[in-house]
Parts: C-alpha cells; sequence; structure tokens
C-alpha cells in the first residue's frame, strides 16, 4: 500500500517541478509582449493566448504536488482541533469525493482531448495554436490530483491500522 503512495508523490513531484518553471516562463513572456507592444508599437499575436495555455498546465499539473503537500484550502481552524484519527478519516473521505469528481473530468476531458488531436483544432486567433495540448492538461491534471488524493488515503488507511503518521511535505 505504501509503495502506491511513494510512487504517487514521486510523480506529482515530479510534476511540479516540471510546471513551477512555467510561471517564469509566462513572465518572460509577458515581459516580451509588455516591451514589444508598449515601446515598439509590436504587439505579438500569440502572447497571451500562449500565457493562457501555460497557465492552465501550471494550475492542472501542479494540483497533485499541491495536494501532496497538503496545500489545498481546507479549514485548518477546525482542521487543526481534530485528532489525528479524524484528520485521517477526513483525508480518506477527501479521496472518496476527489473520485466522484475526478472521474467525469478525465472522462470528458479525455474525449474533448483526443478529438481535438484527430481533427487538429487550432486556435481561432491569428495564430492558430494547436489546441490538443492545452485541452489534454486538464485531464491530466485531473488524473494527477486523483492518484494524490488517493495516495493520501492510503496513507491514512494504513496510518488507521497501524498507528503509523503519514510524512507531510
Amino acid at each position: 500500500m505504501l509503495a502506491f503512495s511513494k510512487v504517487i508523490k514521486a510523480l506529482n513531484l515530479a510534476m511540479g517541478m516540471i510546471a513551477a518553471p512555467l510561471i517564469g516562463v509566462v513572465a518572460v513572456i509577458v515581459l516580451y509582449e509588455v516591451i514589444a507592444r508598449y515601446f515598439f508599437h509590436a504587439p505579438t499575436s500569440w502572447a497571451q493566448e500562449v500565457c493562457e495555455y501555460l497557465l492552465c498546465a501550471l494550475v492542472m499539473f501542479g494540483t497533485g504536488y499541491t495536494l501532496s503537500h497538503y496545500g489545498h484550502t481546507r479549514v485548518d481552524i477546525l482542521y487543526s482541533h481534530m485528532s489525528d484519527k479524524k484528520r485521517a478519516w477526513v483525508e480518506i473521505f477527501v479521496g472518496v469525493l476527489l473520485i466522484i469528481a475526478m472521474l467525469p473530468i478525465i472522462w470528458l476531458g479525455s474525449k474533448v482531448a483526443v478529438e481535438a488531436f484527430m481533427v487538429g483544432d487550432t486556435s481561432s486567433s491569428a495564430a492558430a495554436l494547436p489546441l490538443g495540448p492545452a485541452k489534454a492538461a486538464v485531464p491530466l491534471g485531473a488524473i494527477f490530483l486523483l492518484l494524490q488524493g488517493l495516495a493520501n488515503a492510503v496513507d491514512s488507511v494504513n496510518f488507521l491500522i497501524t498507528g503509523r503518521k503519514p510524512t507531510q511535505g
């Protein structure tokens, strides 16, 4: 059981390391666009759109990483007063909720992404960027989030059985 959660945590760590630099790429593109637009009066046709797609990837690929560090929003004022066993039950409940919430996103998002790749869907802007990769980021990110939620739930089940706390962060 714990091997599963270690593999998933390593996968989400890798995805976090891939996603994190995207914010730097977005900053460089925005800086380039500002300079091109306001100093040279030559705005690009692609900068805003590329930034939107990169931010989509950043958010979607960063969700599992954030959950692996227990960084998503929760009601800490309640959570901090809970016993370790109640916290474990909350993590198990969150894992179940993620199954319910992520499976439709994975299923429908995959259908949309596959269709975009098959028909060669492109944006309607002058840049005509391919939409397949951006659309694929949604179900992939949902998979990473779902797997991390399940890994956290597995850790919590292990805690309830053995009494050993899962490592966080």
